[in-house]
């Protein structure tokens, strides 16, 4: 994780560098050298990640170390942010067509004279915070020499999580749950037919670390009496039958396996090769004939396994005393074997309520001995993962325990934390869909809801243990806390080090806690208020956007949808918020109006307004949000035009609701013939208001498109007919579905 952020941030300082070189750009004196100095010296540190992320598991101090690398990374990204920010500001101000404007990469500007004295100082300032940066920076590559780091290692076993060495030996009386799923693979296994003349079948048992896999193969292998080592393999299964367990398999590498498969053709029909792996893509490139996804124990699977092995020894008086407790305990298990059997043996030791209760009211990554046991299979999950989407995983944790992850949201979160790169088109947004099906590939996700039309993932869940894991590897910089809970204390001891916050206001504390405010460098802050009454969060809302400065993303949505705990009105001042490029207001019925400052906010990415229903329209100035990608508006009955300024936003890619303005107010609103110019549409396409188009002059007329001119026609033509799909403006520019509606 380490490594991607210090990667994002050496992109950000190079891209200045090739700007100054290719354009004679000339930056703030003094400017110039420390960027430079800075690339050098995370270049320096750069080298040496690789083994500091595998020691911080279990040194403590390079874990500190790291945690200061991570934080001036993070100061020097909001000041390279900033710096770029005001720049672009100056470009939208100079250039009164919008026509040539390019935000990326980070520097495209010369001074002129239209720029502000007051503007330059503050360059001059950004110049002097980068300079007290790189002296924080270097004062932590120094600290690097302490602990002797491996420069670039390919390797370092020592290091990493070990992996016990798989044998066919096993004690059948400690499994507690499999014998149907036992039975099912051997089923599969003894099975005959006319598929295998293709080849010798391969049977993958799939699922995420600690779930079972290698025990259900052990029960599987040793149940056919199989038992013979295959120490010669072309010479010994020569027109021989044989079942060939493979365990743990990751290498996404044909080439290695074709050389085995190859070896094993020599085998008689009816050979079986059972492999187990965490990762699909796997069992897809070794040519599965059959996959079988390992799931969870049952409640009663589950507390028979931890009971049997934290009850051991205890007398039937212990038993009764503890056993309320410890079902509670096997219930956080969630149904993973590995969590079960380390929990049972942590508690096997302890006697008293009151220790019980300790576990059951702790984090499991807030317990050495998960540290240890529960999370290393995770952890070579982990490690195995490329390093920009460790990252990406590892953020997830700002999510709710339990909760239902849409994917939509999750890829535009990573792309306002910038865990996607900068790009043009919708390469941002490809990348972060490659990125979630890697993930969920490997069973970091689960329980998948797909889209009835094309089976693709719209959410999923995290299981609770994996969501545990996610919060240990952020576990100084992000908190889901609720306003009177425990993660409140916790997230006070690191204050101003916190990133990322999900709060959930309760039904009887309303007011957001004092100690939230000390969290100056949020860059995350999802508000729960469904619960309460929003008056509390209306008030506090302009001191949330004055402390808050450094914010990605906002989420101020109100999923039940709830008229009384609506937000009502946003402040000002939310121009202060340059760095924003996620706001979510979705749900909230009783916000009528945006305020234009909120178009001072050129970065923003993705604006919700969806289910807003008593908003009237976009603000004055919408066009200066040239990199707003979507516009997620459906369910926004009062608008009654769009705003004239949309049809700037050339990057635009969701765009739910289009409203056609009467004849009245056409001088000020956009014409449907804007939608021409935004060729980067896709998704669904809500076009309303159709009925004004008899009431439009020639002259408007003829800047619609040509292609849904037609349709336009087809549709006057037959009243019966007010939806299309594939039409015109579908195939210029790649929607999905085009809605049309008087």
């Amino acid at each position: 994780m380490a490594d991607a952020h210090v990667s994002g941030v050496l992109e950000r300082l190079t891209s200045i560098g090739l700007q100054v070189a290719e354009n004679g750009v000339r930056l703030v004196v003094g400017a110039n050298k420390e960027v430079e100095k800075l690339s050098s010296t995370f270049q320096t540190i750069q080298a040496v990640l690789v083994d500091a992320e595998k020691r911080q598991v279990k040194e403590q101090a390079v874990k500190v170390w790291l945690d200061k690398l991570h934080n001036v990374a993070y100061d020097i990204e909001d000041v390279l942010d900033e710096w770029n920010t005001a720049i672009l500001k100056s470009q939208i101000e100079t250039d009164e067509s919008f026509s040539s404007l390019d935000p990326l990469p980070l520097v495209r500007w010369a001074p002129s004279s239209s720029i502000s004295i007051p503007r330059l100082v503050k360059r001059r300032d950004i110049a002097d915070k980068i300079k007290e940066l790189n002296e924080r920076l270097e004062a932590i590559e120094k600290e690097k020499d302490d602990y002797a780091f491996l420069v670039n290692p390919t390797r370092n076993n020592d290091l990493e999580p070990e992996r016990p060495k798989t044998t066919y030996f096993i004690d059948v009386s400690e499994i507690h749950g499999r014998d149907q799923d036992k039975n099912t693979l051997i089923s599969m296994l003894l099975s005959e037919n006319n598929s295998e003349k293709m080849g010798i079948p391969i049977i993958s048992i799939v699922g995420m670390g600690g779930i079972g896999k290698t025990t259900l193969a052990q029960m599987v292998y040793n149940q056919c009496e199989l038992n013979t080592v295959l120490e010669k393999i072309h010479d010994s299964i020569v027109g021989k039958k044989f079942l060939l367990v493979l365990d743990d398999v990751w290498t996404e590498d044909e080439r290695k396996w074709q050389s085995l498969k190859y070896c094993l053709n020599s085998g008689s029909q009816g050979s079986k090769i059972l492999v187990t792996t965490r990762k699909e893509n796997v069992a897809t490139i070794m040519g599965c004939t059959k996959l079988f996804h390992l799931g969870k124990l049952s409640e009663e699977e589950c507390w028979s396994l931890f009971s049997r092995i934290a009850f051991s020894q205890r007398n039937d008086r212990e038993h009764e005393s503890l056993a309320d407790i410890g079902k509670k305990i096997a219930e956080k298990c969630k149904g993973l074997p590995l969590a079960a059997k380390t929990l049972g043996g942590l508690l096997r030791f302890k006697r008293t309520r009151e220790q019980w209760q300790r576990i059951l009211d702790s984090h499991m990554w807030e317990l050495d001995e998960a540290e240890n046991g529960l999370f290393s299979p995770l952890l070579l999950s982990y490690y195995d993962l490329p390093s920009p989407l460790r990252q990406c995983f590892s953020y997830c944790a700002v999510f709710l325990k339990d909760q239902k992850i849409e994917k939509d949201l999750l890829i535009k979160s990573w792309m306002a934390q910038g865990f996607l790169g900068e790009t043009e088109g919708n390469k941002m947004e490809i990348i972060g869909g490659e990125y979630f099906d890697n993930l969920a590939m490997r069973s970091f996700f689960q329980e998948f809801e797909k889209d009835e039309n094309d089976n693709s993932i719209i959410r999923c869940k995290m299981h609770d243990i994996v969501h545990e894991f996610a919060q240990f590897l952020r576990k100084t910089e992000c908190f889901v806390a609720s306003s009177n809970g425990y993660e409140k204390q916790r997230a006070a001891c690191y204050g101003i080090n916190v990133r990322h916050l999900t709060l959930t206001l309760d039904d009887e504390h309303f007011a957001i806690p004092d100690h939230v405010y000390s969290m100056t460098k949020l860059r995350s802050l999802l508000v729960d208020s469904s619960h309460s009454d929003r008056s509390s969060l209306n008030a506090s809302l302009s001191i949330l956007v004055d402390q808050f400065a450094c914010l990605r993303i906002l989420g101020l949505s109100d999923n039940r949808f709830r008229r009384q705990s609506s937000i009502e009105e946003l402040p000002s001042q939310m121009g202060k918020l340059i760095h924003l490029r996620y706001l979510n207001l979705e749900g909230n019925r009783r916000l009528r109006n945006l305020p234009p400052t909120l178009c001072d906010l050129c970065n923003l990415q993705t604006l919700n307004i969806r289910s807003c229903s008593s908003l009237k329209g976009l603000p004055y100035g919408i066009e200066r949000l040239i990199n707003l990608r979507h516009l997620q508006n459906a369910e926004t009955y009062g608008f009654k035009f769009m705003e004239s300024g949309i049809q700037r936003l050339t990057r635009l890619q969701t765009l739910e609701e289009y409203v056609v303005g009467s004849a009245e107010i056409v001088g000020t609103s956009c014409s449907l013939g804007a939608l021409g110019g935004l060729a980067h549409l896709r998704g669904n396409l809500k076009i309303i208001g159709l009925g004004n188009l008899s009431r439009m002059n020639e002259e408007a007329a003829s800047r619609i498109p040509a292609s849904v001119r037609r349709h336009l026609r087809r549709w006057n033509e037959s009243s019966r007919q007010n939806k299309a799909e594939e039409a015109g403006l579908v195939n210029k520019t790649g929607l999905r579905n085009l809605t049309l509606i008087i």
